[in-house]
């Protein structure tokens, strides 16, 4: 049986299905998959990780992950122990997340061992960012040797390609989570608690840091209070821009509009989704936004940042959804009212996007991604 080895940074609960799902997929073409994790956990995770549910083999290396910005945002790994782990498992390929160094030690091993390797990326142009040299050079040399690549989208594989990437070696396995448990415990509280029509619900979910800048949500918002008091926003996140939101909220009077529910773990969210009309995804840059994928299995018709990669593979405009730029404060506005004014549409454009999502990116679909660049790489047909 062939051995292949993926490195990636902390196990994430929104990927254990999808290792679940590649450990299966990957053993049923005689493959053996081992996960090696560069640390436990790192600081601005919040969730919670339930052990039992990790049903693949897997090693947490001892590291710590070391943190050079003051939300967490910017933390690496140096992944201590990695070159041990594979002189004594001996795969026959690597997979590894990003450019990091565990691509580095991999890339080492290729030039001495001459161990395949494939890169999993999701990095998109962003202006001046990926311009540096240094970075630039490095990273058309670990593309050079790579013997196959799997991006999270058709923005990420553009990326590797013009890195120097052969594209016929780059398979997408779109970045996704166990969108069947959001499919299936929304609908289900659907069914025992029926919407308030009432009052509109809609919601925004992740990190409350500079980088998701929500403050243009909030003024957005503010907008249609202008207008309207028929509605709420739930946002769900922590982050150090909280307490400058809430600041914002309570100056402006939308404490009766605005309510901050905290981080929030995967299994509370199905509740919150539940009872929203829109996801309202802003943010000013994320390589994806997995929280599109929730909503969307979830059936809940979103607005989405075009800053987001996860944006130009799921919505569909008007059918799944909506591209707004949020810097448009009134446009913004003007769409959050008509998602108020039309439910049937809205509902409809929530029911499009969760038939897309079940048809086209669930685990199964991406583990599938995966297999076919690890296939590709050890000459398995």
């Amino acid at each position: 049986m062939k051995k292949v080895i993926f490195v990636t940074n902390i196990p994430n609960p929104y990927r254990i299905p999808l290792f679940n799902e590649m450990s299966i997929q990957f053993q049923e073409k005689g493959i053996h998959l081992k996960i090696v994790f560069g640390a436990a956990t790192y600081k601005r995770r919040f969730f919670k990780l339930e052990p039992d549910e990790m049903k693949f083999d897997y090693e947490i290396l001892q590291d710590k992950g070391h943190s050079f910005s003051e939300d967490g945002e910017k933390t690496i790994f140096f992944y201590r122990g990695l070159d041990a782990i594979m002189n004594r498992e001996k795969p026959d390929a690597m997979i590894v997340a990003g450019f990091s160094p565990a691509t580095l030690k991999i890339f080492k091993r290729k030039l001495f061992k001459g161990t395949p390797y494939i890169i999993f990326s999701g990095t998109i142009e962003r202006g001046k960012r990926n311009q540096n040299f240094i970075r630039t050079v490095q990273r058309k040399l670990l593309c050079k040797y790579a013997t196959s690549f799997v991006a999270y989208g058709n923005m990420a594989k553009k990326y590797l390609v013009k890195t120097g990437a052969p594209e016929k070696t780059v398979f997408i396995a779109r970045n996704t989570v166990d969108t069947s448990f959001f499919a299936a415990e929304t609908e289900n509280l659907r069914k025992l608690s029926p919407h308030n029509n009432s009052i509109t619900h809609f919601t925004y979910l992740g990190y409350l840091v500079p980088r998701k800048n929500v403050l243009l949500l909030l003024q957005s918002v503010k907008l249609v209070a202008e207008k309207r008091s028929d509605f709420k926003l739930d946002i769900l996140g922590d982050g150090i821009s909280l307490n400058e939101l809430k600041s914002y909220v309570s100056t402006n009077q939308l404490d009766n509009i605005v309510e901050f529910h905290g981080f929030r773990q995967k299994k509370e969210l199905p509740a919150f989704f539940a009872r929203s009309s829109g996801l309202l995804f802003q943010t000013d840059f994320d390589i994806w936004g997995l929280v599109l994928n929730e909503a969307m299995a979830a059936g809940v018709p979103c607005l989405a940042s075009p800053n987001a990669g996860a944006t130009y593979d799921l919505i569909d405009e008007g059918k799944t959804g909506f591209v707004v730029d949020f810097t448009d404060t009134k446009m913004v506005a003007e769409k959050i009212i008509w998602l108020i004014e039309h439910p049937k549409e809205a509902a409809q454009i929530g029911k499009n996007a969760a038939d897309y999502i079940r048809k086209n990116v669930t685990i199964k679909h991406a583990a599938k991604g995966f297999l076919d660049a690890t296939c590709y790489a050890l000459k398995i047909n």
